[in-house]
């Protein structure tokens, strides 16, 4: 999972940019040959943005998968959600203040 944030981190940007350029040459020259240029340098974004669409549906029904489960599971045995865990720096803090 952390390489896939990298990845996105860096190419969502970029695919962004590549849009909105587009949408900036067909703004300022809307001719069929910009139309065309941009349907030409553009085509390898739409099959970028057809695996990335593809890739999602799987990954968003796992997610809700596993989120149900949880539900679930802390239904069925009754188990409390996990509680955030206090930093060592933090109960040090704590016991000093409590000391007054």
């Amino acid at each position: 999972m952390e390489n896939r944030g990298a990845l996105l981190t860096v190419a969502l940007p970029l695919i962004a940019f590549k849009i909105w350029f587009a949408i900036l040459l067909l703004m300022y020259a809307p001719t069929r040959d910009t139309a065309v240029w941009i349907a030409a340098t553009h085509w390898p974004l739409l099959i970028v943005l057809g695996f990335m669409a593809v890739a999602a549906v799987p990954t968003y029904r796992l997610l809700k998968v596993r989120a149900k489960r949880q539900r679930l599971r802390r239904a069925e045995f009754m188990i409390e959600p996990a509680q955030a865990q206090c930093s060592a720096l933090w109960e040090t803090v704590s016991r000093l203040e409590g000391d007054d």
